[in-house]
């Protein structure tokens, strides 16, 4: 299963500045109300980062907010329906809210709709789960799953933000950037390691981006989901911009060398068909 990952939280707004709405003639934001909206983000990214409930400090800690500032936003969180808590642990989670919120997010995605049918015949002839996924900033996040059907296999969390440099669809992602956007990525980003196999070294990762350049595709062994061996590709729409990506998962127990070249090409016939259908 993914490991989960906190977005990092949002620098301050600059005080004294002006803004692209001031510019235009829009009146000027209040200061104490982007830093509420702000905190009030961190917290539900906070919630996000564990399948677990989690206690006040632990959320605190993770949002990089103090416990009194953490608990008033966790109380108007839950008062609104986007937390519980626990009356008998005192923890909290994410409330039911946020599903009818995300579920209207992915039905507004139109490759989603385009690509499920094709992804679930990439899965009959390989019989391995397919992962549709979008760019979100310098993550990107699982939209959509087909799930093989077999005694072992690799579940998908769909909405967790995954690093551009973790794991083979990031990194066609990565692959997809200008020089100088990708440039711009890893000098702004500190590369962790999710695991053994993460990539955490530049030079090494911007190797394997020109690898992925010339072949067409990426793959990844276990670098964000444990146990997962993936090969992805960038799906492109008519103009030739990247609009998302998909990957086989393979579990590592059953990842024979003919099973990953099955999985490969199943998965280059099926982004060609996806494109052609973008493109129509």
């Amino acid at each position: 299963m993914a490991r989960a990952t906190t977005p990092p939280a949002s620098k301050p707004v600059g005080k004294g500045k002006t803004g692209p709405r001031e510019a235009a003639g829009e009146p000027r934001l209040d200061q104490s109300a982007i830093e509420a909206v702000d905190r009030a983000g961190r917290i539900l990214f906070a919630l996000a980062a564990s399948p677990r409930e989690s206690s006040l400090l632990e959320v605190a800690n993770r949002a990089g907010l103090s416990k009194p500032t953490a608990f008033r936003i966790l109380a108007t969180l839950v008062t609104e329906g986007l937390a519980t808590q626990n009356r008998e642990t005192a923890s909290y989670r994410l409330g039911i809210l946020p599903l009818g919120l995300a579920s209207s997010v992915l039905q507004s995605l139109p490759v989603r709709t385009i690509a499920h049918p094709i992804m679930i015949a990439i899965r009959d002839k390989v019989n391995e789960s397919v992962v549709l996924s979008v760019r979100d900033l310098d993550f990107r996040v699982n939209v959509d799953a087909v799930e093989a059907i077999n005694a072992i296999s690799q579940s998908q969390q769909i909405g967790v933000p995954i690093p551009l440099y973790a794991g083979a669809t990031s990194r066609v992602f990565l692959a997809a950037m200008e020089p100088q956007e990708l440039a711009a990525y890893l000098d702004r980003t500190t590369l962790q390691s999710f695991s053994e196999t993460t990539i955490i070294d530049r030079a090494r990762l911007e190797n394997e981006i020109e690898r992925v350049r010339r072949l067409g595709f990426a793959l990844s062994t276990a670098e964000f989901t444990v146990g997962s061996i993936a090969v992805a590709r960038i799906i492109r729409d008519r103009m030739g911009k990247p609009v998302a990506a998909m990957h086989v998962s393979i579990p590592r127990s059953r990842a024979s060398e003919e099973l990953i070249e099955r999985c490969a090409a199943a998965l280059k016939t099926g982004v060609e068909t996806l494109e052609r259908a973008i493109a129509a």
